[in-house]
């Protein structure tokens, strides 16, 4: 199959790039300034053909600075939301199933278990509003695949697992929030994962594809600096009121793999292990 990966430059992009051709699969990349997914003229090359034909594209474009967002929801919004309904309706007219890239910021935080895909939405901050616009623009579509992760890390961008290592490192004193829960996710395990869904070619829909655990903050910069150095880290817990933000974050947002793991799919790897290839993979 011919993929096209937008957002190429990214975290998760270049990842993709780089495990789509491993699996014997051509692949383009493309990320601004080839393409402004928020001009529908930019957009409209891929449908005129200018990179050639694709089976699938994959969407990793997007706003994603959730505190910041809070006093910038219309620019938020135009990326994550309106230039997704650009997408959605010119791969349809090219004829190229879409994977569009969403979060479970779409939630608020109020479940007590892994939330379902057709679990009810309601964000409670700018950045998951904007999101849902996007889902919302992609709803229904036949083409088209919204695939939810969250607390994303890779070796090639800005994360907090790298965040973390980088303060111990320092020597700095940590205070963590230990009352949000989520799933830690590895970059290279969600490429699989999206590779496999679209050699599936599944029906239409939402998916969730994250870490097979849940856990909080705390737990998640513990074991990032217990698998880099060997060592058992002295941070302090916290409350998310002690640590406050612009934006409000989901108390409990851990999503269930439950539709992926139906078609077959093999869960991601423990948390653990898919930190220990990070941490090989990390250069500062």
């Amino acid at each position: 199959m011919r993929f096209l990966v937008i957002g190429a430059k990214g975290m998760l992009g270049q990842d993709l790039l780089e495990h789509i051709a491993l699996r014997g699969h051509e692949v383009v990349g493309l990320d601004l300034p080839e393409i402004d997914i928020t001009d529908p003229t930019s957009v409209a090359k891929i449908m005129a053909g200018e990179w050639g034909k694709f089976d699938w594209c994959i969407n990793c474009a997007a706003y994603t600075a959730v505190d910041k967002a809070e006093s910038e929801e219309k620019l938020a919004t135009e990326i994550n939301g309106l230039a997704v309904a650009y997408l959605g309706r010119l791969t349809a007219d090219a004829n190229i199933r879409l994977i569009h890239i969403s979060t479970d910021f779409v939630f608020d935080g109020t479940a007590t278990e892994p939330i379902s895909e057709d679990a009810p939405t309601h964000p409670i901050g700018a950045y998951g509003r904007s999101k849902l616009v996007g889902e919302q623009a992609l709803g229904g579509q036949p083409h088209a695949l919204i695939v939810r992760t969250a607390w994303l890390y890779g070796a090639r961008g800005k994360s907090f697992p790298r965040t973390m290592i980088q303060a111990f490192r320092d020597r700095k004193k940590l205070k963590v929030v230990n009352d949000q829960r989520g799933n830690p996710t590895y970059t290279v395990d969600l490429c699989r994962v999206l590779v496999d869904l679209a050699e599936k070619n599944p029906f239409p829909g939402i998916y969730h594809a994250v870490g097979p655990e849940t856990m909080t903050w705390y737990d998640f910069a513990k074991l990032a600096i217990e698998v880099s150095t060997g060592t058992e880290p002295e941070i302090t817990p916290c409350s998310s009121a002690e640590f406050p933000t612009p934006a409000k974050r989901p108390a409990y947002s851990a999503l269930s793999n439950e539709k992926t793991s139906r078609m077959g799919i093999a869960p991601m790897r423990p948390v653990r292990e898919a930190l220990t290839e990070f941490w090989e993979k990390l250069s500062f």
